[in-house]
């Protein structure tokens, strides 16, 4: 499939029209989140999927989605968590082939330092999910964190939280900081962890648990301050967004929906399993997320000029009989211009892995080049222009 997008126009051409425009295939978001707004202008090319790895060649069942981080001029190191996070995988490749070879293996207390945090719990898992490079080279790191009372199992009274991590070495070991979020119901899947820079403050992405269901929420915190206290190997407060404002605690409140649930019939939710990144071509902020409604698997972008208030979906990927969870943005092979792939440019790639969904570890890896443009204003009805 390629598809083109012209975002400013009421009708769309063939199959983005029939995804893009049919409104009733989408769900008005929760009363006290944000609704779709109108977007500025701007043309989104969708290219072809391309395979990367086939289920033979996969050297682990995805478990995350992949951390990234600029290795030299033209090579990244990613980062896989697998084992209920329990080990951890750093991998060096880059955008045409992730997984290149393999630089370590390590068991999650190899690479983070708890601090005592959790010897009560009978497993502890961290999935390592995005990285952020600071200006004087450290590292921040946001980990999925699932606490388990046994052995460990989906819904077998887990619970959920993100939280922080931080790095001197480059990334070879981490201080565990403490919990930023968790859901208002902590036995919900808390996914994550898409993450973006947005003006003075970090926005983290995730699902939400509570008296109205699941939500894709995000919650922020002052960029200065996270990182200060990252450094003490501490956290600062959190606070989610909802009914127009951010006064939700991060750990106990409940958040607004920031991203519409597509009424698909019956199946898996919309997810924040995903990730983020600014795009500096369109100037605007992106995050993906995937659902699976009537037996087909679909991969969403979202684009947003502020971070909250999100445009109407642009289809990427869809699939019958698959799940489409852990997508990582990847600069383009000629972008030099990020070190943590939470920035693109006009071209970019979304890593896709598709999951059997009846067969967690039947999977295999897909990416998608994506190509954007910033599209002139069209003059307003009357100006005689």
């Amino acid at each position: 499939m390629k598809a083109t997008y012209f975002r400013s126009m009421p009708h769309l051409a063939g199959f983005a029209a029939i995804i893009l425009c049919a409104a009733s295939q989408w769900a008005s978001a929760a009363e006290s989140g944000p609704k779709p707004v109108s977007p500025r202008p701007a043309k989104v090319t969708v290219g072809p999927r391309e395979l990367i790895r086939g289920q033979e060649n996969m050297p682990f069942a995805m478990d995350s989605t992949l951390s990234t981080l600029r290795r030299d001029q033209d090579s990244w190191f990613f980062y896989h968590t697998v084992d209920w996070g329990d080990r951890i995988e750093k991998w060096r490749g880059t955008p045409a082939n992730p997984f290149q070879a393999k630089v370590w293996q390590k068991s999650r207390d190899e690479v983070f330092d708890l601090r005592g945090h959790y010897t009560k719990v009978h497993h502890a898992g961290l999935w390592l999910l995005n990285i952020h490079r600071a200006p004087d080279g450290n590292l921040l790191g946001v980990v999925h964190i699932e606490l388990h009372p046994g052995k460990p199992a989906v819904n077998h009274g887990e619970e959920y939280a993100l939280g922080l991590v931080f790095s001197k070495d480059g990334g070879e070991h981490w201080v565990y900081c403490g919990e930023i979020v968790r859901p208002q119901d902590a036995h919900g899947n808390v996914g994550g962890a898409p993450l973006l820079v947005v003006g003075d403050y970090f926005h983290v992405y995730f699902n939400d648990q509570g008296p109205g269901g699941r939500r894709p929420a995000v919650a922020r915190a002052p960029v200065a301050e996270v990182l200060e206290a990252a450094r003490r190997g501490s956290v600062t407060p959190w606070r989610k967004f909802s009914d127009g404002g951010w006064e939700q605690d991060g750990l106990t409140g409940y958040g607004a929906a920031v991203l519409p649930q597509p009424d698909l019939g019956p199946g898996h939710p919309t997810d924040l399993h995903a990730d983020a990144a600014w795009n500096r071509a369109l100037g605007k902020y992106m995050v993906t997320s995937w659902c699976a409604g009537g037996g087909v698997g679909r991969l969403y972008l979202h684009l947003s000029d502020d971070a909250i208030h999100f445009e109407l979906p642009i289809l990427v990927d869809e699939e019958p009989g698959q799940w489409m969870p852990y997508s990582t943005f990847l600069a383009g092979e000629q972008d030099r211009e990020t070190d943590d792939m939470n920035a693109v440019g006009a071209e970019f790639f979304l890593l896709i892995n598709h999951k059997s969904a009846t067969n967690y570890t039947i999977n295999s890896l897909w990416r998608r080049k994506i190509t954007v443009s910033p599209q002139p204003s069209a003059p307003a009805m009357g100006s005689g222009k």
